[in-house]
């Protein structure tokens, strides 16, 4: 019997694309090789046992995925699969306590929400591992409070660099957390518009090289070479990879995040580019021009994370009559739940500077939505829903038929939320109910017409 041939295999062979946020509107796609996968598993930050059952929880596509597989893997470890269905925080924490997991990447949006509501899942988990976005050391405090023998690590890493090329372990000093020190076999610098290095203390742009940088943008030459250029540091022929992340160098060796050189942001973990969010709304017939920003929220979560919303701007076309929330859905139809604004804010123009682009910092914040008298609750139950809304949403009052998500909810706030509901009926209520019904008035009316009251007769009438 002929065996079938054995397909070549290559360190620099392509192990996948991974497809992030695009600036021109269309998603990139990052060509990752298996000499990268390699480089990040074989880091000695994962040996000493924290990372040996490790958790799978991120959708494939997501880089932490790469991670939550390989670092296991060939390390002689196990991966612990989360359970297909809802991915609720409350879910998630219960996998965290009752799996045996020892070691876990969270988004730092998850993280922050974990930690306020569930911080004693962690402890059976030897290292979690939070980044994607700012990681607020209050956070942090609330989990190694209730769980001493847990290590905290934040981790930086773009996807172009194999997701993860600096870290570090808690505790942090000063108000904010550093992004570290190098991984294994990576190099970092922080260099300014000469691809000159930077004193300590000195903002400039981050480059990464090493073994972890991904080939390139694969059918896009143009952006590989603008993105991954030549490294003035190493071997002839070796590239690093342009962040256009601001850093600058601490006096004890680590990395602190500043900014970014562009409007690129991240919001819960994912990275989302602007100009995607508005390359879709562009699409709507009845779109002159449209701008979108990631804005922070206006109150801070017990935590101290923080939060942070993405607002579109738009400009109707000429004798059109642009309606906002139409456009949200417009919008929602092509683009992830992550990149769907959570606010749509019509305006006559966009204001611009000197050069004619448009000035992001002069958009206005958007105001709250006019709110008739909220209807009253008509039984109990409703009155239930109405205050579990209003404390999840910190708000003083909520009426039975104001939306969650038209009153700044989102996916995060959506998993507490739920978690509430279960927790004070005794129900299981999916996710997905409160995107089909996102009222009081609805949600009461599901879970009346399934008989579902946990038990609380007292709701019923």
């Amino acid at each position: 019997m002929t065996r079938p041939p054995e397909p070549a295999r290559h360190p620099d062979g392509l192990a996948c694309v991974m497809y992030t946020s695009g600036s021109t509107g269309t998603p990139k796609g990052i060509a990752v090789t298996h000499r990268n996968v390699v480089a990040l598993a074989s880091d000695r930050c994962w040996t000493g046992g924290a990372h040996r059952r490790v958790l799978m929880h991120s959708p494939p596509a997501f880089d932490a995925s790469t991670y939550e597989l390989w670092v296991p893997l060939l390390n002689g470890g196990q991966v612990v699969v989360a359970p297909e269905g809802e991915a609720d925080h409350q879910s998630l924490a219960r996998v965290i306590r009752d799996s045996g997991v020892t070691g876990l990447f969270l988004a730092a949006g998850l993280f922050h929400l974990l930690a306020e509501e569930s911080p004693g899942c962690f402890g059976n988990v030897r290292e979690v591992w939070a980044g994607g976005d700012v990681v607020s050391p209050a956070a942090v405090g609330r989990v190694t409070g209730a769980c001493p023998g847990t290590v905290v690590v934040n981790g930086y890493g773009p996807t172009e660099t194999t997701t993860f090329a600096t870290r570090h372990r808690a505790p942090a000093t000063g108000g904010t957390f550093p992004i570290g020190r190098p991984m294994d076999n990576t190099r970092v610098y922080v260099l300014d518009g000469a691809l000159r290095p930077v004193p300590p203390g000195v903002v400039g742009e981050l480059h990464i090289a090493g073994a972890g940088v991904a080939r390139g943008y694969p059918g896009r030459p143009g952006l590989t070479a603008e993105r991954f250029v030549a490294c003035p540091f190493g071997p002839a022929g070796e590239r690093m990879y342009r962040t256009g992340d601001l850093v600058r160098w601490r006096a004890d060796g680590a990395l602190d995040f500043v900014g970014r050189t562009d409007d690129q942001t991240k919001l819960r973990g994912f990275r989302v580019e602007p100009g995607e969010v508005e390359a879709a709304a562009a699409r709507h017939p009845e779109v002159a021009r449209a701008a979108a920003v990631a804005r922070a929220a206006a109150v801070a979560r017990p935590a101290g994370a923080g939060d942070r919303r993405l607002v579109l701007y738009a400009v109707p076309a000429a004798g059109a009559s642009l309606d906002a929330a139409a456009l949200r859905a417009f919008v929602a139809a092509s683009l992830p739940g992550y990149m769907v604004p959570a606010a749509v804010v019509i305006l006559d123009t966009l204001p611009l500077n000197a050069n004619g682009k448009v000035d992001r910092r002069a958009l206005p914040e958007p105001e709250p939505s006019p709110r008739a008298e909220p209807r009253a609750a008509r039984t109990p139950l409703e009155r239930l829903l109405c205050d579990v809304f209003a404390d999840v949403l910190e708000l003083d009052r909520v009426g039975v038929d104001d939306s969650f998500f038209d009153l700044g909810g989102h996916s995060l706030t959506a998993s507490r939320l739920v978690g509430r509901i279960r927790s004070s009926l005794r129900v299981e209520l999916p996710i997905r109910a409160l995107f089909e019904t996102p009222t009081a008035a609805g949600l009461a009316e599901t879970l009346s017409r399934r008989g579902d009251l946990g038990g609380r007769q007292d709701l019923s009438g």
